[in-house]
This record gives C-alpha cells, structure tokens and sequence, in this order.
C-alpha cells in the first residue's frame, strides 16, 4: 500500500509523504499521491495497492524483517479490507520471515484482527508522537490480538510517559 493522509501532528514531516512528493513523484506507485503546499507535499488520501510487489517475501529465501506498507498505512480508512486479506495472505504463506506493521489507526487494525488467528511472524505496532496519541493509540494495540506489539515513538514531539499504561487497560 502506497499513501496515506494526516491524522496527527506527527505526520507533518512524515518521510514517506516527502519521497512520494520529491523525487518519487513520477512513480508509477507515487504518482499523484501528493499535493504542493506552502509547507511542501501533502497526501491527498488516496491510497494504492502495488500488486506487482505483494508476493516478493515468497520469493525472498533468507529470513527477513519486513516493514509492510512502509509508505503507507495498511490500516489507512481507504484500504478495502480485502487488500488487507491479501496482505495478510502473503504473511502466513511466509513465515521466515518477521513482518512489522505499524499504524496510527489502531482501531481499524483492531477490528480487522479481532476474531482471526495471529501469526506468530506478524508484529502489530502503533506509532506515537505525544501523550495523547499514546493514550489513545496504545491501549486499543494492547486489546489487539498480536503474537507481539510494538510501539514507534517518532517523531517525538514531547515526552511521553508510558508507566500508567498496562496490559488489559
């Protein structure tokens, strides 16, 4: 999945969205998928399956550590739930390999998980930037049924203060 739109204040210097309005614009895969600002590129929401790349941990013999969708987000409102299947799919067809997911929609990728078997391979993440976000991003990864969570603290534009926050909360 390529693209994404602003939910919090940590996606202003968001990477993926400058490469995607720099020096990947003409990409096939980027094309479109940014807007000039005054502030520089900006997602515009709309969101893309690259199909062409969805089966390359298959092929890929050596295990790896995979970042899914990393100028995206799988869990992003515009991602049909069938895309995610298949995504999914690719995961349990590869179990070599440790895939890292990461969103700041950690509802939606709550209700996709619930009720489905977790794959030992997939760790479920959610990125933080401040206090608030952590308290409402991190107790919805905690009722998410992962195999392994993990947190993303950037960018970190305060300090944040995890010691409240335990599992079952």
């Amino acid at each position: 999945i390529t693209g994404c739109s602003i939910v919090s204040p940590g996606c202003a210097n968001c990477y993926a969205m400058r490469l995607a309005g720099g020096r990947l614009r003409h990409h096939p895969t980027r094309a479109g998928l940014t807007k000039m600002s005054n502030a520089g590129p900006v997602w515009t929401g709309e969101v893309r399956f690259n199909d062409g790349v969805l089966d390359q941990p298959l092929r890929w013999r050596r295990p790896r550590r995979i970042f899914v969708c990393a100028h995206g987000d799988l869990f992003h409102e515009h991602v049909p739930w069938t895309w995610i299947d298949r995504v999914f799919a690719v995961m349990r067809a590869a179990p070599q390999h440790q895939f890292l997911v990461l969103t700041k929609r950690a509802e939606r990728m709550r209700m996709f998980c619930a009720g489905r078997p977790m794959l030992p391979n997939v760790w479920l993440g959610v990125s933080v930037e401040d206090q608030r976000t952590a308290d409402v991003r991190i107790p919805v990864l905690l009722a998410t049924p992962a195999a392994r969570r993990w947190i993303s603290a950037e960018p970190l534009l305060e300090p944040v203060d995890l010691r409240h926050l335990q599992p079952g909360d």
